[in-house]
């Protein structure tokens, strides 16, 4: 796996949408292989990201839903997504609340197939 590679596929997605303000890949045990946007403090970002995909997870095995797929949370001050990338881990993005959220997923899923190829 090359974090070359994984920075500059997290680069074309924050270039591709203006309202991208982070997008990161998180291992699944909670490591930041890489991010691309501004956070003070990545390490504890990833974490927290972590945390919300396996309540996500938990939620889905207990209403016998199925796999998590993915994660899209809108608020006043932005909107979070959550993919998962295979077994391999977890791309994350912040955004800004007025993105469109059909592109944004298609803009996400892109993304997450590359990184699917690479890691």
């Amino acid at each position: 796996m090359e974090v070359e590679k994984i920075d500059s596929i997290l680069k074309d997605l924050n270039d591709a949408n203006c309202q991208v303000l982070l997008s990161m890949v998180i291992t699944p045990d909670g490591l930041v292989l890489a991010y691309e946007g501004n956070v003070d403090d990545f390490d504890r970002v990833g974490a927290l990201y972590i945390e919300l995909q396996l309540t996500c997870k938990k939620i889905m095995s207990e209403l016998d839903y199925g796999q998590f797929e993915e994660m899209f949370i809108r608020s006043k001050s932005g909107c979070v997504f959550l993919l998962p990338i295979a077994d391999k881990g977890l791309l994350a993005c912040m955004s800004t609340p007025e993105v469109n959220s059909s592109k944004m997923q298609i803009f996400t899923w892109k993304a997450v197939t590359h990184l699917i190829r690479i890691m």
